[in-house]
């Protein structure tokens, strides 16, 4: 049995899916910076507002934003983008840093599915590293949504995650 919401249990609400990308940039600006990695959020010339569960929303991007961070190098980049079309919103999260191996995409959003220790930065003598849960929850929003999210990396090159949802006008 699992524990996931029904999708009637979200609390959708209007929201602006750009100031939704500029809040997590706000957010981890500061931890950006200290790693020494540039942070830029940009979205479609026309505001993109949705019916989305906002907290939720949040909570996956922010997901996303967390492990670019940490796994792209100092002199590297995060880029958060949005578009929209007549039928889709889509949200990228696009990193320069360490990227993953082929073999190991088809399992990083199973729940605790970690890659290696090898990709987690190391500071101050300690590596940082997650539990294996962010992806898993990043693809349960976006189910609970009626939307998914897909992966492509090249291991040296990077990462970029895509989250598609309906399109559900607020």
């Amino acid at each position: 049995q699992t524990c996931a919401l029904p999708i009637s249990d979200l609390h959708r609400q209007p929201v602006n899916v750009g100031e939704l990308l500029s809040a997590v940039r706000e957010y981890y600006e500061a931890t950006a910076f200290d790693g020494g990695i540039s942070l830029v959020a940009a979205g479609d010339r026309k505001p993109i507002t949705a019916a989305l569960d906002r907290p939720l929303m949040l909570r996956a991007v922010s997901n996303l934003v967390s492990n670019a961070i940490a796994h792209t190098p100092r002199g590297g980049s995060v880029t958060l983008a949005a578009s929209a079309s007549d039928a889709e919103i889509r949200i990228q999260v696009s990193d320069t840093g360490a990227g993953i191996p082929a073999e190991a995409l088809p399992r990083v959003f199973d729940r605790f599915f970690r890659v290696d220790a090898s990709r987690s930065r190391t500071s101050g003598g300690t590596t940082s590293g997650g539990t294996g849960l962010g992806l898993a929850i990043v693809q349960s929003i976006m189910m609970l949504h009626g939307g998914s999210a897909a992966i492509a990396s090249q291991p040296g090159y990077g990462t970029c995650v895509t989250l598609r949802m309906p399109l559900l006008i607020a």
